[in-house]
């Protein structure tokens, strides 16, 4: 006790010490809880003897693209125990044909790897062919002004796209016209026309215009208004099979 008295300072500067020392280290062990050991811990023990190698992914890649409707594939990586793979498919390819590629990964997979990831297949579709109008409409979407009628995309900066074109006929026309402006009333149809690899896709668009309707008070009356052609099923669609299943579970079926 007299030791103490006499070093106060000294005292007080080894309690603050040992203080923060003991703070310190249980924060240590609160953020760095898993002393260095890998981010999924012991979930990926035994993946090195069911490891997908670089041939099973190109395999599989270069098989998917044998599908005509198959506009590009990325390639297929793993999450932990997860093994992902992303497919953008054309214009032309329905839900159901979509879903069954993602039975191609599976067989791409021996017993043990299927018994032992997850697969997630993400499928998205490329729509070329999306023409887009623009003007002030009202309720009933007739448009009071002008009217825009354009590509949603500027198809020239599209490597994928080998021909384009946009007419007021049926008949296939590739003259790379991606705009035009509706100025009189009445009702069109326009009709937009591209080709990829894969093939041709046809879209068309009605536009009723009557600038004289509400013409008086246009901004309370319509208000700006876009609209599309996309009639087709709803994409991206998202496949999942947990480890050990037989089949999907999509997305859009949940």
């Amino acid at each position: 006790m007299n030791f103490i008295k006499k070093h106060k300072l000294t005292t007080f500067i080894i309690i603050i010490y040992i203080a923060v020392i003991i703070v310190l280290y249980f924060l240590y062990k609160i953020f760095m809880g898993s002393n260095g050991l890998p981010v999924y811990g012991d979930r990926l023990d035994g993946i090195d003897a069911v490891t997908i190698t670089d041939e099973q992914k190109t395999n599989l890649v270069n098989k998917i693209k044998e599908n005509n409707n198959v506009i590009t594939v990325r390639e297929p990586h793993l999450s932990g125990r997860t093994y992902n793979i992303t497919i953008i498919v054309a214009d032309s390819m329905n839900r159901d044909e979509a879903k069954g590629l993602a039975n191609l990964v599976t067989e791409s997979l021996n017993a043990d790897q299927n018994n032992y990831y997850d697969v997630q297949v993400f499928i998205n579709k490329k729509y070329n062919c999306t023409l887009v109008a623009t003007g002030y409409a009202d309720e009933e979407g007739v448009f009071t002004s002008d009217v825009v009628v354009k590509f949603e995309e500027d198809l020239s900066k599209d490597k994928d796209v080998l021909g384009y074109g946009l007419t007021n006929t049926n008949a296939k026309d590739y003259n790379a016209k991606q705009q035009e402006t509706i100025t009189t009333d009445g009702e069109v149809v326009l009709y937009g026309f591209t080709k990829d690899k894969v093939g041709e896709s046809t879209c068309s668009i009605k536009i009723v215009r009557n600038q004289a309707k509400n013409a008086e008070s246009k901004e309370s009356a319509s208000k700006e208004t876009e609209i599309n052609s996309i009639t087709g099923e709803n994409f991206p669609i998202i496949g999942y099979k947990r480890k050990g299943s037989q089949g999907y579970t999509w997305t859009k079926d949940r």
